[in-house]
């Protein structure tokens, strides 16, 4: 800390100066600014990359309930057959789920990237899903939120989007 009186050094505790002995008053902190830009283009990425991620998860899936039931192994005689055609149509299912989910997570970031004003929606759904995809799909879906809601960010985008509107 300086001395605004005569420009003297001063320790941070000290409540005069040494020098002169004018009271020191410290400044206020300004509020570190946050690069919302940089924040924006990172979710925006990040979402288009565990979307792909997410999408290549989904296509192993559907195959892999697709290739399972119909694999060369000895099956106990009393298995019921049915069951792997079960299986495997569940499994489709859970892989086509997952491969609608990936769609809109790369979506959303695609959105975010151009600010477009329906992809900050779409980004907070897509969020709630990502929430149960602990850790990696936890931690984008909060780094979101922070992003997106944060008074700083929300005011941010909100202005950006307003100019992407044609």
């Amino acid at each position: 800390m300086f001395c605004t009186n005569c420009g003297n050094t001063t320790e941070t505790h000290a409540r005069f100066c040494s020098k002169c002995g004018k009271e020191i008053v410290a400044e206020p902190a300004a509020k570190k600014q946050h690069n919302m830009e940089m924040h924006v283009n990172i979710l925006g990425w990040t979402f288009m990359g565990f979307g792909g991620l997410l999408g290549l998860l989904g296509i192993v899936i559907v195959f892999a309930g697709q290739i399972i039931p119909r694999m060369p192994i000895p099956w106990p005689p009393d298995f019921p057959v049915m069951l792997l055609h079960f299986a495997g149509f569940v499994t489709g299912v859970i892989g086509l789920t997952t491969i609608a989910l990936a769609a809109g997570v790369a979506a959303a970031g695609a959105g975010l990237v151009q600010y477009r004003s329906w992809a900050r929606v779409l980004a907070a759904v897509m969020s709630v899903f990502l929430l149960s995809k602990f850790p990696l799909g936890t931690a984008i879906a909060i780094y979101a939120y922070w992003v997106l809601f944060s008074q700083e960010g929300g005011q941010y985008y909100k202005t950006h989007a307003a100019g992407t509107m044609a």
